[in-house]
This record gives structure tokens, C-alpha cells and sequence, in this order.
């Protein structure tokens, strides 16, 4: 279920970023098709989340961050369950196979049928925040399967989309593995915080980052990262170190087969005004090179994801389009 899951959600990003030109217009936010208005009714009270790592298989190696999981609990059903948190999907979604599995053993934690495609006025919790959907997309994904004897199991039952911080402030304190979602910026923070512009439109959250010292966007994908930087081979080339070898792997991107090249690099680029190291730059096989050419003219440089911030709290304020880095020592764990 969980390599199923991930890819994909691996491949939603891979096709916005390198395949979906019509999806590819956030950068102009007068040309984004409209989305349905946000469906999460959320709290106007501050609330911190922990999460965890979700890790996977990369060829015979193991990737510790493939992806952010969201405790969930569900009303009358004392089972843990996480949620994805995936920046790129602008909604949240629900998968099919475990809801069955959860209706059927506890029917009173939610009304559904078989052919179910959305949850209307869906109750539950994000950590400890209390949230509503007024409707939730139901997915087909996954299996029925449920280890409910294994109180530590992980069961990932969803994904949270931008939605979940639609117009409030997002701190990803990733050192500490803490979330935290909010009205404003915690004052705390302000003496630390150097903020900048991005883009969110469309739900979608674009960073302005020089590479190369070339001006460009990096578009932000939370549910992608494995890859500290995605882009063209050119750019990839460039930033690599010298006669470095190529680390490849095989990426499912609906029903094509992509191998992603990752070369070692020694370089940094600048995401709104931090400088940040690359230890490796990606590059795709397998998408069309007319598609690539077009999103770097159309200014993307490509892709981020959480690996680039590891050492970083991250900030964003979605309703005033303002972000900002702060180096973070890690304090806690969870």
C-alpha cells in the first residue's frame, strides 16, 4: 500500500512538472483553471502537529524522507491512522480501500457505500486540530487491508493537500518534525525571518529561487522528497561536480516509466533570499524534451520537495504570499 500510494502521488508531480502543460500556469495566476472552493472548514486557533517520516526503497538503498505523514483520528475509532501531506495536490482526498476497511469494522466512524466517490460534513483530526470537510473526494487506491491487532502500524488512509493551509501560515519545522497552522507569523519569529514573495495561485506555492545565477521559480512539491532539486539536464549538468557518477532509479509516472538522474553536486542556489547546498540535482528520462524546453521558458526551473529543507523551518503565510527559512537546531522528537 505505501509504495503504491507514493507512487502515485509521485506521479500527480512528475506529470504537473514535466508533463501536464496545462497545469503549468500558476506562474500567471489569471491563467489557472478555477478550482472548486476550498471544502476544509478550519480552525481559527493555533494549533501544532507532530509528523513523521515515511521512509522507502530507493534501488538497494533506503530513502529516510520519502514522505510527511499527518496523524489522523477518526470519530467512535480509537485506530491511529496518518494522512499524506502532499503541497502537490491543491485538495485533500480520502482512499477508498481503508475507509471500506474501517466502515466495516467501525461503521459509526463514517457513513459511506461502496460506490461512494465523497464524504459530505467528515469530521476528524489532524493531530490535535479538529476539522470538517463539507465534502472529500473518495479515491480508488490501495487494498482493505488493516493491521488492527498492531497498535504501531502504519496505516495512511489519505492526503492533505494545500487546502489544509489555504489562507492561514504554515510552519514546517522539519529538524523537530513539527507543523504548525495558524492566523499569523508568531511574533518569536519575526527577528529571525526575512520574508519574501512567491506564488500561490491555484492552490500551488511557487518559490523564487535563483540557479546558476538565473532568476526562475521552483515549484513546491512536499508530496516529492526524494529530489532536492528536479530540473533539466542542462541545469543538472551544470551544477553536478565534476566527472561525478550517475545515480539512476525508476520513477512510475501513470503509464510511463521515467528514470530519474541524479548527479552529485557541491553547489548552492538561492530560494527567496537563503542560500541552500544541492547534494545532488535530478533530471528526468523519459518526458518530452518540447515539454521541458517549455517550462523553463515559461520561467520554472523545476521541482523542490522537503529534502532541500531538512536543516530549515519553513515558513509560509498563504494568504498574505509571503515565505521566509530560518535555520533550526533540533530540540525535540517525536
Amino acid at each position: 500500500m505505501m509504495r503504491t500510494t507514493l507512487q502515485f502521488l509521485k506521479a500527480i508531480t512528475l506529470t504537473i512538472i514535466l508533463g501536464n502543460t496545462a497545469y503549468m500556469k500558476p506562474v500567471k495566476a489569471q491563467q489557472m483553471p478555477k478550482l472548486a472552493a476550498n471544502q476544509l472548514v478550519l480552525p481559527s486557533e493555533t494549533y501544532n502537529i507532530p509528523f513523521y517520516w515515511l521512509g522507502d526503497s530507493v534501488n538497494s538503498g533506503w530513502e529516510a524522507h520519502s514522505a510527511i505523514l499527518i496523524p489522523v483520528k477518526l470519530k467512535n475509532c480509537p485506530k491511529q491512522f496518518y494522512m499524506q501531506f502532499d503541497s502537490g495536490s491543491p485538495y485533500s482526498l480520502l482512499y477508498s480501500s481503508k475507509l471500506k476497511a474501517i466502515h466495516s469494522k467501525y461503521p459509526k466512524a463514517l457513513q459511506m457505500t461502496d460506490s461512494a466517490i465523497k464524504l459530505t460534513d467528515f469530521s476528524f483530526k489532524a493531530g490535535k486540530m479538529p476539522l470538517t470537510a463539507k465534502e472529500i473526494v473518495i479515491r480508488k487506491m490501495g487494498n482493505e487491508s488493516i493491521n488492527w491487532k498492531n497498535r504501531r502500524s502504519i496505516e495512511i488512509i489519505g492526503t492533505f493537500g494545500t487546502d489544509l493551509i489555504d489562507g492561514k501560515v504554515l510552519i514546517i519545522d522539519y529538524p523537530n518534525k513539527k507543523m504548525t497552522i495558524s492566523e499569523n507569523i508568531p511574533a518569536e519569529l519575526n527577528p529571525q525571518l526575512a520574508l519574501s514573495d512567491f506564488i500561490y495561485a491555484g492552490r500551488s506555492i511557487m518559490f523564487p529561487a535563483t540557479v546558476q545565477g538565473k532568476k526562475t521559480m521552483l515549484y513546491f512539491d512536499s508530496g516529492s522528497s526524494r529530489y532536492e532539486l528536479l530540473t533539466d539536464k542542462k541545469t543538472a549538468q551544470a551544477l553536478a561536480v565534476p566527472n561525478t557518477s550517475l545515480v539512476q532509479s525508476k520513477v512510475k509516472s501513470w503509464d510511463r516509466i521515467l528514470t530519474a538522474n541524479s548527479l552529485a553536486s557541491n553547489e548552492s542556489i538561492e530560494i527567496g533570499n537563503t542560500s541552500i547546498p544541492v547534494h545532488y540535482a535530478t533530471y528526468m528520462e523519459g518526458a518530452s524534451n518540447s515539454q521541458v524546453e517549455q517550462m523553463m521558458k515559461m520561467g520554472i526551473g523545476g521541482m523542490t520537495g522537503n529534502k532541500i529543507f531538512l536543516d530549515y523551518k519553513l515558513v509560509l503565510d498563504t494568504k498574505n504570499k509571503k515565505f521566509g527559512l530560518i535555520r533550526s537546531l533540533k530540540t525535540l522528537d517525536f
